[in-house]
């Protein structure tokens, strides 16, 4: 018999203002007792005040399933929703107690690199429509590393003008496992990655800093460089005073995996084997330069920047280079797409390495001709199309930016591959280095990067507005 909830109540057609995705399992963490992807979840909850109809709500792209006829049917307010790959692999590891909030099991399953969800409602239309990803904007340890994805506070409000689109939305749970049926608690860790630098074998070394007021215990902390095998080095049961630093090298008995020069991941965990097993800090990161670590600034922050090694010390401020200043992703017309760069160094940047010249890429692919220089204080322009063969193109996007830069000689190169995604993607300013690597003998360094997006926290003003 399907449940019920609150039935006594009025059923509300506030599906689209009420009804939001809350959590979604999309690449849940190893286990030896099933296949992982059988604990897979989407969760939903009501945030409005009215019960809701869920009869006419289904899915309908990424997975399908129709909430007619499942086991539940109405949502009270507050409460929450579970549609799963596997319903008794899902409870064998969260709970019988769950059971009642299992409207059942969809048919499909949630791809591991990411893709398009949709859920709507016969009546009112789309619902909450998005494309999940597992690029360097979303959350790494929601990647195999146990954790789920849950949208920021923010979000959750906009979700049906696309705010899920964006991965700067959302943030991996607070625990392996995530909380299916219930609100996902907040957690600041309080030791982090702070600095590291990746070098050829034992020059590798890894920074930790406490960022909060008080001593903390490193005991059950790990570090990998494997959302798959967190435990590959256990860090020492030391007490880290407030503010302080501490680092490890791969030499001794210190951490006994390296660190990849080209680029691979790195994981801080903490692993006492309870449900407070976490994912304490984690980043992704490209090609290192050699002699140039990898390191937030401020210590503790937010933001990862390339600067001189300052390990055991305060990090260092980071290393001046060539920007994206501005990117024109929406314009009115799709012909006056631009990514423009600025030098804010004293001195000329040849855009050219011993490797090779440097590239645009991401959302478009531009390779810079040899000998391109951008000399101190000036701009560079990069479009869609040749300005020195498609010169009526040229005096329209001249005309068209009549009071831009480049009408006080600003250079525009062109053309690029690809176009610019109007709900935003990623977009990268690289250089090449020589790599070891047969294989690979030329790796990616990024000298300036964003990720941009079409909903809030971004302006709206960008989005088709000149």
């Amino acid at each position: 018999m399907p449940v019920q909830f609150m039935a006594a109540e009025p059923l509300a057609a506030g599906i689209l203002e009420d009804l939001r995705v809350t959590e979604l399992m999309y690449n849940p963490g190893q286990a030896a007792e099933a296949d992982n992807d059988e604990y897979e979840y989407i969760e939903l909850k009501n945030i409005g005040d009215e019960t809701l109809d869920l009869s006419t709500v289904s899915f309908t792209e990424g997975i399908t399933f129709d909430f007619a006829g499942s086991d539940v049917v109405t949502l009270g307010p507050g409460q929450f929703v579970l549609v799963v790959r596997h319903k008794a692999v899902f409870l064998s590891r969260y709970g019988e107690g769950l059971s009642g909030m299992v409207a059942g099991e969809y048919a499909g399953k949630l791809a591991n690199n990411g893709e398009g969800i949709k859920l709507v409602d016969l009546w009112n239309g789309t619902i909450v429509e998005f494309e999940y990803g597992d690029g360097r904007s979303w959350p790494l340890s929601a990647d195999g590393a146990g954790h789920s994805l849950v949208p920021v506070e923010s979000a959750v409000l906009t979700e049906p003008a696309g705010s899920l689109n964006y991965g700067g939305n959302w943030r991996a749970s607070t625990y392996i496992n995530g909380s299916p049926g219930a609100d996902d608690p907040h957690f600041e860790a309080d030791v982090v990655i702070n600095e590291f630098l990746a070098g050829s074998g034992s020059s590798d070394w890894i920074e930790l800093y406490n960022r909060t007021d008080a001593t903390v215990s490193l005991a059950d902390m790990y570090l990998s460089d494997d959302g798959g095998d967190l435990r590959k080095w256990a860090v020492a049961a030391l007490m880290l005073e407030p503010g302080a630093l501490l680092s490890f090298e791969q030499s001794g008995d210190d951490f006994g995996f390296g660190l990849n020069r080209s680029g691979e991941e790195l994981i801080l965990s903490y692993l006492p084997g309870t449900a407070e097993d976490r994912v304490m800090d984690s980043v992704q990161f490209a090609a290192q330069e050699d002699g140039i670590s990898l390191g937030r600034y401020p210590d503790g922050g937010a933001w990862w920047f390339r600067m001189e090694p300052s390990r055991d010390a305060m990090n260092a401020v980071p290393l001046a280079d060539v920007v994206i200043d501005e990117v024109m992703y929406h314009p009115v017309d799709v012909n006056d797409e631009y990514v423009e760069l600025f030098n804010p160094l004293d001195g000329p940047v040849e855009l050219a390495s011993p490797a090779g010249a440097w590239r645009l890429t991401g959302g478009v692919e531009y390779v810079f001709a040899p000998g391109t220089m951008l000399e101190a204080g000036d701009w560079l322009v990069v479009v869609g199309f040749d300005p020195a063969v498609e010169t009526s193109r040229l005096d329209a996007f001249a005309l068209a930016y009549g009071g831009g830069p480049w009408t006080a000689g600003v250079n525009i190169v062109g053309p690029w591959e690809g176009s610019l995604a109007n709900a935003g993607e990623r977009v990268a300013l690289e250089k090449p280095q020589a790599s070891a690597d047969r294989n690979d003998p030329v790796t990616w360094v990024i000298v300036d990067e964003v990720v941009f997006g079409d909903v809030s926290p971004w302006p709206a003003e960008a989005d088709g507005h000149r």
